[in-house]
Order: C-alpha cells, then sequence, then structure tokens
C-alpha cells in the first residue's frame, strides 16, 4: 500500500474513533446504565478474574459464559482502569479494528474505495453503535467475525502453513468469545472440502490441521471444565439456557397470542424451580411450582443438561410450535425493523429500518445477479457465517442484535453491489 492510502485508511480509523466516542459519552447514562445493571455479568466476571484470578460467578466456579470477552475486561481492571473508562476504550479500539479489517477485505474482494466503503457503513452501523454501549460480547465478536473472514480469504489465495495457523487461530479465538463460532467453523471446514483450488488430499490435509488446532487451543478450557464438573465441557453451560429460552411453554404461548415483546422474567422464575422436581416435563412455571420445596441439588453442568431435557421435551411434544418458533426466531434474526418498545420512538424505528431495508435490496441485488461471487475467495467465509448463524438462530433464542457479527458482511456485499461487482476475479 502506498503512502496516500495508508494516509486515507488512518483518517478512517481516526475518523471511528472519534465517531464512536462521541457516541458513547453522548450516550453517557446509557452507558452507566448498562454497567450497574451487567445483565450478563461479563463485568462481574471480569471483576472477579482481576481480582482472585478465578472465573466464578454467585461465588461459584463457572463455564456458564465464554471466557474470551471477561478476560479482556480482567485486563484493563488489572492495570489500575476504571470499569467505564476500561470498556469504553476496549470497545473503541475493536471498533476501529473491525473497520480496518472490513476495510482490508472489501480490497481484498475488489478495490479500496470498496473497502472504504464498506467500513464507512460499518462505522455507522445502528446495531454496532447500540452494542457498543452495553457489556456484552457483539463488538468483540463483530471483529472476530471479520477477522475470520478475511483469515479464511487468504488462506483461499495462499493455503500455506502460515495462512492455516493463523486462520485456525482466528477461529479459536471467536469461539471463546461466542461458541456458534464453532459451527461456523465446522461449515467452513466442510466447504473447503469442495472449493479449495487444490488438490484433494491438501484440502484433506489443511482442513483437519485447521480443525486440530483449534481442538488443540480448547484442550485448557475443557481440562479446567472437567477438573470442576466431571465433565469435559467444550464451550460454555449456557447453551441449554439459550434453547429453552425461545422452546417452552410460555414462549409458544405468546407466540400463538402474537406478542411481539418476550418478557423472559417469568421465564426466569420457572427456570429457578427446576431444583424442584427430576421429570424434564413438569410445569415449572405453574402456580402450583411456586410452592414447591427444592429436593434436587445439580452443578453447574448438570443443571445446563436438565435444562437442554425440558428444552427438548417442549419440542418434542409442540412440533408444530417449534416449527412455527424457528420462523419467528428466523425473522427476529434478521428483520430490518427494531422492536416497539416504550423507550424507542417510531422516528428512530422506522429510520433503522429503512437503513436495513436498503442494505438488504442491495445485497439482494448481487445475490440474484451474482451469486456465483459468494464463492469468491473473500465471501466465501461470509456466505458459511451467515448460513450458520441463521440455522443456529432459528433454533436457539434469537433477535436482532444477534447479527452483529455479520454486518461487517452487509456491508460489504452491499458495497460491492452499490459500486459495482466486478472484480479481477470476474475477468
Amino acid at each position: 500500500m502506498s503512502t496516500k492510502p495508508k494516509n486515507k485508511l488512518l483518517w478512517l480509523l481516526l475518523a471511528v474513533c472519534v465517531f464512536r466516542t462521541t457516541i458513547l459519552l453522548i450516550l453517557g447514562d446509557q452507558f452507566s446504565e448498562s454497567l450497574e445493571r451487567d445483565v450478563d455479568r461479563y463485568l462481574h466476571l471480569g471483576q472477579t478474574l482481576a481480582d482472585s484470578s478465578s472465573y466464578q460467578l454467585h461465588d461459584e466456579p463457572t463455564a456458564f459464559r465464554p471466557i474470551l470477552y471477561p478476560l479482556l475486561i480482567a485486563a484493563g481492571l488489572k492495570a489500575g482502569l476504571t470499569a467505564k473508562a476500561w470498556i469504553m476504550i476496549l470497545h473503541v479500539v475493536l471498533a476501529m479494528g473491525t473497520v480496518w479489517l472490513t476495510f482490508c477485505l472489501g480490497r481484498h474482494i475488489k478495490d479500496e474505495k470498496t473497502g472504504w466503503f464498506a467500513g464507512i457503513l460499518v462505522m455507522i452501523d445502528p446495531i454496532l453503535l447500540h452494542q457498543a454501549t452495553w457489556i456484552m460480547t457483539e463488538t468483540l465478536a463483530t471483529f472476530l467475525a471479520v477477522l475470520t473472514m478475511l483469515r479464511v480469504a487468504k488462506l483461499l489465495e495462499n493455503p500455506g502453513a502460515l495462512n492455516t495457523l493463523l486462520t485456525a487461530l482466528s477461529f479459536s479465538l471467536a469461539g471463546y468469545c461466542r461458541p456458534t463460532f464453532y459451527v461456523y467453523a465446522l461449515l467452513s471446514l466442510i466447504l473447503l472440502l469442495l472449493i479449495s483450488p487444490t488438490s484433494l488430499l491438501k484440502r484433506l490435509m489443511t482442513s483437519f490441521a485447521i480443525g486440530s488446532l483449534i481442538l488443540l487451543t480448547l484442550i485448557p478450557w475443557i481440562y479446567r471444565n472437567y477438573q470442576l464438573f466431571d465433565k469435559p465441557i467444550l464451550a460454555t453451560t449456557h447453551g441449554g439456557y439459550t434453547l429453552l429460552l425461545g422452546n417452552n411453554p410460555l414462549y409458544y404461548q405468546q407466540l400463538n397470542q402474537d406478542i411481539s415483546i418476550y418478557a423472559a422474567d417469568e421465564f426466569d422464575e420457572g427456570v429457578r424451580r427446576f431444583n424442584i422436581s427430576e421429570n424434564p416435563g413438569y410445569d415449572f412455571w405453574s402456580a402450583e411450582a411456586s410452592l414447591k420445596q427444592p429436593i434436587v441439588k445439580r452443578n453447574e453442568a448438570e443443571r445446563d443438561n436438565f435444562t437442554y431435557s425440558v428444552a427438548f421435551y417442549h419440542i418434542k411434544e409442540n412440533p408444530v410450535d417449534f416449527v412455527l418458533g424457528c420462523l419467528a426466531r428466523v425473522k427476529a434474526f434478521w428483520t430490518p425493523l427494531p422492536t416497539a418498545m416504550p423507550e424507542r420512538s417510531d422516528t428512530e424505528r422506522y429510520a433503522i429500518g429503512i437503513w436495513y431495508t436498503l442494505i438488504y435490496l442491495l445485497v439482494l441485488n448481487f445475490t440474484l445477479f451474482h451469486f456465483r461471487q459468494w464463492f469468491h475467495s473473500g465471501l466465501f467465509a461470509g456466505f458459511c457465517i451467515a448460513l450458520s448463524f441463521t440455522f443456529l438462530h432459528a433454533v436457539f433464542w434469537s433477535n436482532m442484535r444477534m447479527r452483529a457479527p455479520l454486518i461487517p458482511l452487509l456491508c460489504l456485499v452491499a458495497a460491492v453491489s452499490f459500486l459495482g461487482p466486478k472484480s479481477k476475479s470476474d475477468t
């Protein structure tokens, strides 16, 4: 890259830094409130890691949340920064990294102009701006998503040992942030066998090497969990909860009543009563259940197993509702229009809806007329992540914010579609 494009990129990254910092300062009250609420307990986990070097929740060892984001939080807290200052810095740096990687991938797919345009779209994306004020994994997951896409693109261009290693490490980091990435990695490795330009033997060796390296990086986490829970937990003990959240009697009832906002408070009350029965078919959300006394004691891994059993029971008993729920969750994942809420104005909702409708129209245009380019080296991993995330969130819990890791992909395809998809691969 010449000096002039480098300077332009630096200006773009500076703009991201200033813009994202300004947004966080403007939404300072909301940011402070999210720190205080800490709904997913990431700040608590990070603080515990910083204070005692132990990964605990409610004073007990945990594997309920993936560990990478709490580790990053702990690093800043250990260095003496306040939680508010450090998480603001962390989210701004991750935003800059996401735009930079998006630019690099856009340049790889087509040219610098495409990278610039896609980077600007990512910078002002409504979901990413909103999630930057929350202590959740979306900001980190989005950075890692575009990192994996770029590494796969480089791997297809040059399937050597170094690119194989870097691709595996990028998937490993992503999996430690959000286990959904492991399914995306598996699908990518399978499809790599079909589209990689090398020989079948080399394709097999590359996919096997990446898969083995990912498993190798998981060993410390698996061993730690086995020591604590007598079970080799590969991801988290959160999967049962997210499966049951969208597959339970309350959700199915609200789905049939077409209630747009699903409040999980009553659901959580039922989950807390799981210690009153060994029967997964028991109605833990009934008035009768609220009067029962605990008779079962389970550790975190056992609670996760039982939660899966309860979810599978309701799926088996309500197959039609399960299918309708899958459709509703796909809709919730991909909807352009945010849910109506008291704190959200209609003007804000419809402005965001128009934004994503325009993005989707550009993606649709690209898909209809240039579908073959989805398997171009720069977009291949994007196709895999979109397919895997859609499938998983059709079954597990889903909402609009969970498509945050796909935002750079959507912006890249929209940029290519808007500026014209012709590239070197077409000539």
